[in-house]
């Protein structure tokens, strides 16, 4: 680990770590600056020079001098030693049968932003037996982080042939229409999984991105009629049934288009669909299981699962429950 220069007893005015990462016959390349007038630590992921993840920790006040040296070396190490706890259980993993477990990893993979490596164990979990449609669904998300839009599309489109009534299927479908700027299809897929799931709330903060879009590009004069509406209506519907969506981003999105900024609201409205990517019980729960994987040998998946949801059940009625 190289350590940028700093002087001692001083204020830091920034300060940077720097390693390098040997895993899995691939290298790693870990950044972890202090940046004191943006008041953050940020940790950043690159592989073959490109970023593929980043983790930003807000400060209530730039620390000075050790202090800084601290929380930065504790951010930095705590990233790493997160992301090797993931590469390794993908090592222990690779050698089980159990599609479960390889389709658990790759949503870790996946929310990790590790895109190639998740659709590597989607597609064992499928080879070992898992006929559902969860793996198309994983897959299809990766590709379309990786801007494959043509083989997200052929995976999501297998995933609705064998679940019709997954809204997850309809709204990813929805999101690959919309990256390729084809609003009318996008708009139906957002509706579609609506419909099967009211209480979704990433569609309506989605639909309320193809009517901008549909006005950007003007593809469709019938669904830029009421425009003002249909923006407003959707939106309000995601904040409510989405704590993760930024409220700041929200308010400069309404803000830019009451000026008729549509394509700066719609960026900005980009910008809030990617909050609620991390966190929440989700994490927690994979992160567990991959725990138990690594640290009890061969366990019965089916058991673990039982654990996990009872885990889940009392964060659901206690959030806070971890604190104790």
């Amino acid at each position: 680990m190289v350590e940028s220069p700093a002087d001692k007893g001083r204020a830091v005015e920034s300060f940077e770590l720097r390693e390098e990462i040997a895993k899995g016959g691939r290298s790693y390349f870990l950044q972890t600056s202090f940046l004191p007038r943006r008041k953050i630590v940020q940790s950043s992921f690159f592989v073959n020079g490109e970023l593929f993840d980043r983790r930003i920790d807000q400060l209530a006040e730039a620390p000075a001098g050790t202090d800084a040296r601290t929380f930065t070396k504790h951010v930095h190490n705590e990233n790493k030693d997160r992301f090797l706890f993931l590469l390794g259980a993908r090592e222990k993993i690779r050698k089980m049968d159990d599609a479960v477990a390889h389709l658990r990893l790759a949503e870790a993979l996946c929310r990790r932003n590790l895109f190639e490596e998740a659709i590597q164990e989607a597609r064992l979990s499928i080879d070992k037996g898992n006929g559902d449609s969860a793996p198309y669904v994983l897959i299809g998300r990766a590709k379309l982080r990786l801007e494959e839009y043509g083989e997200a599309f052929e995976a999501v489109q297998k995933g609705i042939e064998i679940n019709p009534e997954y809204p997850d299927l309809h709204n990813l479908i929805g999101l690959v229409y919309l990256h390729e700027r084809k609003c009318a299809p996008a708009i139906e897929s957002f509706k579609r999984a609506i419909a099967l799931n009211i209480y979704y709330g990433e569609p309506y903060l989605n639909l309320a991105r193809a009517y901008l879009l549909n006005s950007v590009v003007k593809e469709d004069y019938e669904l830029s009629k009421d425009l003002d509406e249909k923006f407003e209506k959707n939106l309000s519907r995601a904040v409510e049934l989405n704590p993760f969506i930024q409220g700041e981003i929200v308010d400069r999105a309404r803000a830019l288009f009451r000026e008729e900024k549509y394509e700066e609201a719609l960026a900005a409205l980009d910008e809030a669909s990617g909050g609620a990517d991390r966190g929440g019980i989700r994490e927690i729960v994979l992160e567990l299981y991959l725990l138990f994987l690594q640290s009890g040998g061969d366990l019965d998946v089916k058991a673990i699962d039982g654990y996990l949801d009872r885990v889940r059940e009392m964060l659901d009625r206690n959030p806070t429950c971890l604190l104790y």
